[in-house]
């Protein structure tokens, strides 16, 4: 492919747009250029001797099979998915994919070529700011326009109305970059002028320090903390026309949406420790007759946390809870989940928690594991932000046998997807300039070399397991 025609110096674009008549309801189009199109034009030929081409005014156009068509000039290739929803389904979802008319997808060929200044991507100051960042990847969704399709199928599907206002200008925006020993993302979610103020309110506080310094961390393998903000999430109900519909809802039980919303402070915690997976005996039937085998079994301790605002208003949901079933246990509640297992309930003046360990429950309400020494990562990757995920990679494999599968494959894949990564973290959900700032961290156990060749090595790797495992 190198001697192909095409540029790999340059960047390559692959874009979107929702039309029913591609299958899957999208046309997916790509934008690559060219450094000769001589040479394209005979890989086509060589690489699809079956493809007819054809003069089309400056360009020229071939259909590749599998769904694709082309057209060229002497310095851009724009390639589309060409096939069609069938016209005998109803139901787009359900629509079996048929090959699209020359002409048709001639045409739409000829408007890719064609795009008017007014309607270029790069009219749209969050598409071009992204670019100007020079990133690897530059992801951009354009949410005026998908949340236009979904507000129209709601309206469709519910007789509800939702204001297009609320969407306007709104997009999402991301930039990849691969670095030595890490891949970096920094995104961005754009508001409407209609929903700054709740954006405003939903990432003015950060998730509770206490509430993450009570989790016990020992052994950590994953961790999330958020403040969702109550009086955002009761904005955004009102600005949806959907605040009256819940009231309704909650009256039936003699609750409200605010009695509910204020029973929060709106921070809240998971966390799962002590990952492993385990061999255990499991007995099956086989012809009438048991048959004993070992399956592979996950263990693991997840705390789930709730900060209290209003306890009394909390009560009312647990005694809504109780009549539905759930059942006391000594100081506070317990939901059987099988024979062994069950989720541990217990409810303090500050908070509610959950966990699979009932040590867990009592030891966070009495803050015993404030005093154990924090991994860094709590320090200085969880705390601080209203939004925050950690994942580590490097210990939740750690615990994980290659030798537990019968399948030597499988067992290749768990040795070198152990040398891979470190961690992975998310954090952000800060409101600034309009918008809601994320950061992304995958971090390599390879410092030396840049993450994409990490990537491209374990790549190899995985594929050299699958070919021939019994080396």
């Amino acid at each position: 492919i190198e001697k192909s025609g095409i540029d790999f110096a340059n960047t390559i674009y692959v874009y979107t747009t929702s039309d029913n008549r591609y299958s899957g309801g999208q046309k997916v189009v790509g934008l690559v250029p060219l450094s000769d199109a001589g040479d394209w034009e005979a890989y086509v030929r060589k690489t699809f001797p079956d493809a007819a081409i054809s003069q089309n005014g400056d360009r020229k156009e071939a259909g590749l099979g599998q769904g694709m068509y082309v057209g060229w000039d002497k310095h851009l290739m724009i390639i589309i998915n060409a096939f069609s929803q069938s016209a005998d389904d109803l139901s787009p979802r359900l629509a079996q994919a048929k090959p699209m008319d020359a002409a048709a997808i001639s045409a739409e060929i000829d408007a890719a070529f064609k795009t008017t200044a007014e309607n270029a991507i790069t009219s749209n100051k969050y598409f071009s700011k992204l670019e100007k960042e020079g990133n690897d990847i530059s992801f951009f969704v354009n949410y005026e326009q998908l949340m236009g399709q979904m507000s129209g199928s709601i309206a469709e599907a519910t007789s509800m109305s939702l204001s297009g206002d609320l969407w306007k200008d709104a997009a999402f925006i991301a930039g990849v970059n691969f670095v030595k020993g890490k891949i970096t993302a920094d995104m961005h979610y754009y508001l409407s002028e209609n929903m700054k103020e709740i954006g405003t309110e939903l990432g003015s506080a950060n998730a509770d320090k206490d509430m993450i310094d009570r989790l016990p961390t020992r052994n950590m393998d994953m961790m999330v903390a958020v403040h969702l903000s109550p009086k955002g999430i009761k904005e955004l109900l009102e600005k949806l026309n959907l605040l009256g519909l819940v009231n309704m809802g909650l009256a039936a039980q003699g609750m409200s949406a605010d009695g509910v919303l204020e029973a929060f402070t709106g921070d809240m915690a998971f966390m799962m420790n002590d990952f492993s997976l385990v061999s255990e005996d499991v007995v099956d039937t086989f012809m009438s007759q048991p048959v004993l085998h070992q399956a592979q079994k996950p263990n693991l301790t997840m705390t789930y946390v709730i900060k209290l605002n209003k306890k009394e208003n909390f009560m009312k949901i647990v005694k809504l809870a109780e009549e539905m079933g759930l059942q006391k246990s000594g100081d506070g509640y317990i939901i059987p989940i099988d024979g062994k297992n069950s989720v541990h309930i217990m409810i303090g003046d500050q908070y509610v928690v959950a966990s699979n360990k009932s040590e867990n429950t009592k030891g966070f309400l009495d803050g015993k594991f404030k005093s154990e020494k924090k991994p860094e990562a709590v320090s200085a990757t969880v705390a601080g932000h209203p939004w925050a995920f950690y994942f580590d990679v490097r210990l939740f494999f750690k615990e994980i046998d290659p030798a537990i599968t019968t399948s030597v494959k499988d067992s290749l894949m768990i040795i070198e997807s152990k040398k891979l990564l470190k961690d992975v973290s998310l954090t952000g959900g800060s409101f600034r300039d309009n918008a809601f700032e994320y950061k992304l961290d995958i971090n390599f156990l390879n410092t030396e070399e840049n993450s994409i060749l990490s990537l491209m090595d374990y790549s190899m790797k995985m594929n050299e397991a699958n070919k021939n495992p019994g080396e």
